[in-house]
């Protein structure tokens, strides 16, 4: 039951952020997996990661959309501005009054963090940040723009696959060859 938990934590961690996974594994005590089990269970999380994350930003983005609709598009009570008009006349007059509602214009945040992966974007494309997801960005962030820029998810899917298991045999080997068990060995 011990393992599970651990090949769990494991899993869960790397699907969210990545890089902390192999690196949790060699850097915690009471976690005796080898090489080839923490690169399994690690590619195993960050895919589940991506998979999840890249189904759940069509859904994010509709919900988000339907409030922005919901709040923007409500009507707001009018104070009448004008007086009743008066009409020298008879006859019944009937006057009606329109009021235009302007659309709101779309709200763009851009944030550091934002601005760099569009950066990425324009120079080196789904490759470069895909590339750069699992160790710079975290898995979510990474995958939900790269669900809005590229609509092809198993390109998506493919090149985050081999962005994770790069990352994973790098870092795992990284940290087998240097026999680095404490933050304090990791940087001396």
């Amino acid at each position: 039951m011990e393992e599970f938990r651990q090949i769990l934590t494991l899993i869960l961690i790397s699907s969210v952020k990545f890089a902390f996974g192999p690196s949790f594994v060699y850097l915690n005590e009471n976690y005796d997996f080898t090489w080839f089990e923490t690169n399994i269970y690690a590619i195993i999380g960050g895919m589940i990661g991506v998979t999840i994350f890249l189904h759940l930003s069509n859904w994010l983005v509709q919900i988000w959309d339907n409030l922005r609709k919901f709040y923007f598009s409500k009507k707001k009570k009018r104070v009448q501005v004008f007086s009743e008009p008066v009409a020298d006349t008879d006859e019944k007059v009937t006057i009606r009054y329109e009021y235009i509602e302007r659309p709101v214009p779309p709200k763009k945040i851009f944030s550091r963090q934002s601005r760099r992966m569009v950066k990425i974007w324009r120079r080196y494309g789904l490759v470069g940040l895909a590339a750069l997801t699992p160790v710079i960005f975290s898995i979510p962030i990474g995958t939900f723009f790269m669900a809005r820029l590229e609509k092809n998810r198993n390109k998506i899917l493919f090149y985050m696959f081999i962005s994770i298991t790069c990352w994973s045999l790098l870092l795992t080997t990284f940290f087998q060859l240097t026999h680095v068990r404490t933050l304090q060995e990791l940087f001396r």
